[in-house]
């Protein structure tokens, strides 16, 4: 990171630790200020109006991806989509048994088909959902990262799954109830607890799992499947 970038990044987190610090100490007094719910998050909940782009890490969510082979093993021979997919690392060397694909954003996606090219890459923007393969679709810790969520889950809405293993973090557990945002993440919009998650996830799916995994990022992970 050079320096110009470096002073941005902590200039960009002296804002967000400052905004959380004013609107935790306001209270409850926020929902005067914003008295509406906002996707499925709690009135008075202060969501960040922009965010820093994220660099994946391999090591981060592996405990996800874990569930979500446990799931894959219970299927019948599964094909694998996973949206979002970062440097595809744990679904490589996770679900090498299974066909896997993966959807991701420049410059990630160049990367992985000349890293990768024996397996299936879509770019984000060229991707028709309906188009789209994978009896087991993986959504891990993306819709944070969004500005609006609601086109991710129509997106997802849209794949032909049988099982969808999606993943954030549980905002309560991290921040603590009192907690008004904007995130400390400063590549977060937003973040969930996990009722308000299961309430948002159930706009679209049926939920059937509903997990809190007690790792670094400490990530609710709900396992979905179509609505009837």
């Amino acid at each position: 990171m050079s320096s110009a970038n470096n002073w941005k990044h902590r200039i960009y987190v002296l804002n967000r630790v400052m905004s959380k610090k004013f609107y935790r100490f306001f209270g409850n007094r926020n929902m005067r200020w914003q008295p509406h719910s906002f996707y499925s998050i709690k009135p008075g909940y202060h969501h960040a109006i922009s965010a820093e782009a994220t660099i994946n890490k391999d090591e981060l969510q592996h405990s996800v991806y874990e569930l979500a082979l446990t799931r894959a093993t219970g299927m019948n021979n599964p094909s694998i989509l996973d949206i979002g997919c970062g440097s595809a690392y744990k679904l490589v060397h996770m679900f090498s048994q299974y066909k896997i694909a993966g959807v991701e954003v420049e410059p990630a996606f160049s990367w992985l088909k000349q890293q990768y090219p024996q397996h299936v890459w879509t770019l984000f923007d060229e991707a028709v959902p309906t188009a789209l393969k994978g009896d087991l679709v993986i959504c891990s810790n993306v819709v944070e990262h969004l500005a609006n969520p609601d086109d991710l889950m129509e997106f997802l809405e849209d794949i032909p799954f049988q099982y969808l293993v999606i993943s954030t973090p549980e905002r309560d557990l991290v921040a603590g109830e009192k907690d008004f945002g904007p995130p400390a993440n400063t590549a977060h919009f937003r973040e969930w607890n996990g009722a308000e998650f299961r309430n948002y996830l159930r706009r679209w799916f049926k939920v059937e799992e509903h997990h809190i995994l007690q790792n670094k990022c400490v990530t609710q992970v709900a396992i979905c499947s179509k609505r009837s």
